[in-house]
């Protein structure tokens, strides 16, 4: 209970313990917690104070409003490191999730002149492009859209269609076991930003529109230098968090 006696400011101990019940399981993830009234009852305190402890939660990020709806515990969040690029299962399984990646398009194109240039391939020639859609525990995290040299576009969109009627979780970086080694990644150049989902990928996404994700622009290359694949992936802000570790120097 609240000691209303004590030093620390009541929101302040509210917040702990609606903290420490997420924490033994009471309110599980992805589960709403008692309303503003309801937890006025319970604890005996005023409304300022309980909107002062759940906004403390929701910028501490375990708590997270939805207007109209009630006030909710947070998801988990993807731990994901940047100092080395990992399948999308091996991420996924290695905090307990259940993952899987369903192909979404198979289809060759003539892309951009940008996507040509990147991938240094003929503009005559179509390329091929696949959208995957990664999920854990059922729920869809990113969309991977590729775009690949004519000459390995076909051979990676067997491999995908192949291991997602397995059941497997996979990126497209996952897809070149049986590519000639000449023309396997071995270096990805990558950006990151944060952005507005467009409406398709927020439908896939199951984003409230608009909502902000990650985007992550990828070229991967061979190790002659040449360029392979380019993608874009879209992951959902809500549900990952990056992390790197970086020497202090100037």
């Amino acid at each position: 209970m609240l000691n209303k006696e004590g030093h620390v400011p009541l929101y302040i101990q509210l917040k702990d313990l609606i903290q420490q019940q997420i924490e033994s399981g009471v309110y599980p993830e992805g589960t709403a917690i008692p309303s503003e009234r309801e937890l006025c009852n319970m604890y005996n305190v005023s409304r300022i104070t309980v909107r002062q402890a759940i906004d403390r939660a929701v910028s501490e990020g375990f708590l997270v409003k939805r207007p109209g709806k009630g006030t909710y515990v947070s998801s988990r969040k993807i731990q994901q490191s940047l100092e080395r690029i990992t399948s999308f299962g091996t991420t996924m399984t290695g905090q307990g999730l259940i993952a899987q990646t369903s192909v979404l398009e198979v289809r060759n194109v003539y892309a951009s002149d940008r996507i040509y240039d990147i991938l240094q391939a003929n503009k005559q020639v179509p390329v091929l492009r696949l959208v995957l859609l990664g999920t854990a525990n059922a729920q869809p995290l990113a969309i991977y859209t590729s775009y690949f040299r004519p000459e390995i576009g076909q051979r990676i969109a067997d491999i995908a269609l192949d291991w997602a009627s397995q059941g497997r979780a996979f990126s497209s970086f996952d897809l070149y076991e049986s590519i000639d080694h000449e023309l396997r990644p071995v270096v990805a150049r990558q950006t990151f930003e944060a952005g507005l989902a467009s409406g398709k990928v927020a439908r896939y996404l199951k984003l409230e529109d608009p909502a902000v994700v990650f985007i992550v622009e990828s070229v991967a290359e061979s190790e002659t230098g040449v360029p392979v694949e380019y993608k874009i992936a879209h992951y959902r802000a809500d549900r990952y968090k990056f992390s790197i570790s970086r020497k202090i120097g100037t």
